[in-house]
């Protein structure tokens, strides 16, 4: 009765704020999936607490090295998470924050999978190039190649393009919009801990998170935030931007102020909590965002 009672409110509070709610890569018990059965088990358990969206990690795939391997040997493990997910109507995507300066391969074989999985997006930092030449050049480069990518797919899968926590690489909230502007079948995915590290705690106020959303609205246009995707963190920084996430209840980055700001500007969409509790905390939290979306 009260895991019954649990999800009624979850669920609840997903219609009222107009996004789905979700957590990252796995659950407190398994905090990151690397197998069919632990991806099986981790769905099962956020359907029974009311939680809609799932980010699958890249070490869930880590064995499929190139095109044959994932047809000929993983096809059928990647069918049977999607068809779970679709049975609990909750909402995949997969992430991958770790290209390297010769990312075609890794492009190519994870969009693939996001494709035959029915992701609604393969998320990536646009900082492949950042550590080997100028911040411009390597912007230009990151566009070329994932316009490179997506023509080279069969069939619809978006590329994710998140914003990232350091000053030094590509993946500001300008370069995010910039590359969604100048590429295909590309969505931002704003994973505000970033932007607040970027700006070395840009974040303080309401009204900073609406600067945000204005922004994207204004460049990229209304309907991006009516299918919006955000990551929120717990996150500490420094002059060069992010140090490292912690647990959103430590950090000086204020959620109620997202969700606010969010709803009375009509967002709908993902809210991704990329906590260290994982599914805990938005049991933690849930008489808070009860409150927070009346």
């Amino acid at each position: 009765m009260v895991d019954i009672l649990i999800r009624k409110k979850i669920l609840k509070i997903q219609e009222r704020l107009g996004m789905r709610i979700g957590v990252i890569y796995g659950t407190s018990s398994i905090p990151v999936v690397r197998n069919v059965s632990e991806t099986l088990t981790v769905l099962k358990d956020l359907y029974k607490i009311g939680v809609k969206a799932f980010v699958l990690p890249k070490e869930l795939f880590s064995d499929i090295t190139d095109a044959s391997d994932l047809y000929k040997t993983k096809y059928g493990d990647l069918l049977k998470i999607k068809e779970e997910a679709k049975r609990y109507n909750i909402e995949l995507s997969l992430r991958h924050t770790e290209l390297t300066e010769q990312p075609d391969e890794t492009l190519k074989i994870f969009s693939r999978i996001a494709m035959i999985m029915d992701c609604r997006t393969f998320i990536v930092t646009p900082n492949f190039y950042s550590k080997i030449m100028p911040k411009d050049q390597a912007l230009k480069l990151a566009v070329y190649k994932i316009n490179e990518i997506v023509s080279g797919i069969e069939g619809r899968v978006k590329i994710g393009i998140e914003t990232t926590g350091n000053i030094n690489d590509v993946g500001s909230l300008e370069d995010v919009i910039d590359i969604v502007k100048r590429t295909n079948s590309t969505e931002p995915i704003i994973n505000w801990a970033h932007i607040h590290a970027r700006g070395a705690g840009i974040l303080r106020e309401r009204k900073d998170f609406g600067n945000i959303l204005n922004k994207i609205k204004e460049n990229i246009g209304t309907a991006t935030l009516r299918e919006a995707y955000f990551l929120f963190s717990g996150i500490s920084y420094g002059p060069s931007g992010e140090i490292k996430h912690i647990p959103v209840q430590d950090s000086d980055l204020n959620l109620e102020y997202m969700i606010r700001e969010s709803m009375s500007m009509g967002v709908r969409g993902t809210l991704i909590f990329e906590d260290p509790e994982r599914e805990r905390f938005i049991l933690k939290y849930m008489d808070r965002l009860a409150d927070m979306v009346r």
